[in-house]
């Protein structure tokens, strides 16, 4: 029995104690956590007081911000120190009077440019330069108002004495005036006694301009007659040298033969567009040794180093046909050379006139209607009729052929030429 008691009053005891160690347990975690919560409450007030304090300095900086500003009156932004990273974050400032540093430094350097001053750094040093500059300033315009003044003093002594000065000379000018009414009679009377001498001095210079423009128009007359002289003997002088240019000894020839061939009427000539050849020129055709005419060449194609003939009227086409190395002449035609032709005398039918110049000029020359310098080459034609019309004049006694021999022109008699020519 009294067993069982035992153990039935060990376990109230047990569960006693465990209650009890819960409750010292809990009572422990609470006067723990009550510490910890002082702690954080301590914590939190003195960072309400740390954020109070710099709200606080934050509106104490806003407010001196929007002070400065307002003075400065500068408005701009800032955004952190050059190379500064990321330190800010993205932190910005929105205050009212923000101003940009570079642009006050800017300003204030401009502010010493402008009054002329070395620039300075910071806005003590900046004021006081200017402000020196500008009592420097205004003690220069005290001196000039001085000197004005004084200037102005002596304007008024100089203005004094010069009515004094005037009045004098008002009175000396009322003399002068009745002195100049009889010197002006005087010099009228001698003005006009001048004035007759001019009138005959001029008479006699109109006279003498009269003889000299006689003479002046005497010598124009001699000048003009020189100058014409002189532009005919210039012409001429070009003309020799032109023609002397052009001019080959009689014999020699023109051009060859390149390319013939027995039986076959078509040859090859060295001459070409480089040689001013034009189709239709008719050659000569002469073996090298000899002065007789084997036969004729017709230029019928040019190319620029050669040209493409048809030959005729070969008088031995057999024995003695074209070759080459046969030389070919034509007397009115030369290599590079534009010949300037006159036709001198009468021209009848086949070659009248209008048909020979046709195929001069087609043949690359320049036919001219007056003989003048200038002119190389003359075809002299039949003798024309003379002025009664009841016979012929010779052509060699007219004063166009004793004009082309005073210039020393080549002469070509169109029977010499007649068979040159395919009208």
């Amino acid at each position: 029995m009294m067993n069982r008691q035992s153990g039935a009053a060990h376990v109230p005891i047990m569960f006693f104690l465990l209650l009890m160690v819960l409750f010292l347990g809990t009572l422990g975690f609470a006067v723990v956590t009550n510490n910890e919560n002082g702690q954080l409450r301590q914590a939190r007030d003195q960072a309400n007081a740390d954020l109070k304090t710099l709200r606080e300095k934050e509106l104490l900086v806003e407010h001196y911000i929007a002070d400065i500003g307002a003075v400065i009156n500068k408005p701009g932004k800032y955004e952190g120190r050059n190379n500064a990273g990321g330190i800010y974050g993205a932190a910005t400032l929105t205050y009212a009077g923000v101003m940009n540093p570079g642009e006050v430094k800017k300003a204030m350097d401009d502010a010493c440019t402008g009054a002329g001053v070395s620039v300075a750094s910071g806005i003590e040093n900046v004021l006081g330069a200017i402000v020196t500059k500008v009592s420097q300033q205004g003690q220069r315009v005290k001196d000039v108002e001085a000197e004005r003044d004084r200037a102005m003093t002596e304007k008024s002594e100089l203005d004094r004495k010069l009515q004094t000065v005037a009045n004098e000379a008002k009175t000396k000018a009322s003399e002068y005036q009745t002195n100049n009414d009889q010197i002006r009679s005087d010099f009228a009377a001698a003005n006009q006694d001048r004035e007759n001498r001019i009138t005959q001095v001029t008479e006699s210079l109109r006279a003498k301009n009269d003889e000299m423009q006689t003479e002046k128009d005497k010598a124009a007359a001699v000048e003009k007659k020189l100058s014409q002289e002189k532009a005919e003997l210039k012409n001429h002088n070009s003309a020799l040298v032109a023609r002397d240019a052009m001019r080959q000894p009689p014999d020699s020839p023109d051009g060859k033969i390149l390319v013939a061939k027995q039986g076959i009427p078509v040859a090859f000539i060295n001459l070409g567009r480089k040689d001013m050849l034009q189709p239709g020129t008719k050659f000569r055709v002469r073996t090298p040794n000899s002065d007789k005419v084997k036969g004729y060449a017709t230029v019928k194609r040019v190319e620029d180093e050669r040209a493409e003939v048809e030959l005729s009227d070969f008088i031995d086409p057999v024995g003695d046909f074209a070759r080459a190395g046969d030389l070919i002449y034509n007397d009115i035609y030369t290599p590079r050379v534009t010949r300037t032709i006159y036709l001198m005398g009468n021209f009848t039918a086949p070659y009248n006139k209008p048909e020979l110049t046709n195929l001069l000029k087609r043949l690359g020359n320049k036919v001219v209607d007056k003989m003048a310098p200038g002119v190389d080459t003359v075809i002299l034609g039949n003798d024309p009729v003379n002025e009664a019309g009841d016979g012929f004049a010779k052509v060699q006694d007219s004063e166009e052929f004793k004009k082309a021999s005073e210039l020393r022109v080549e002469f070509s008699y169109l029977s010499k030429i007649g068979d040159l020519i395919k009208l």
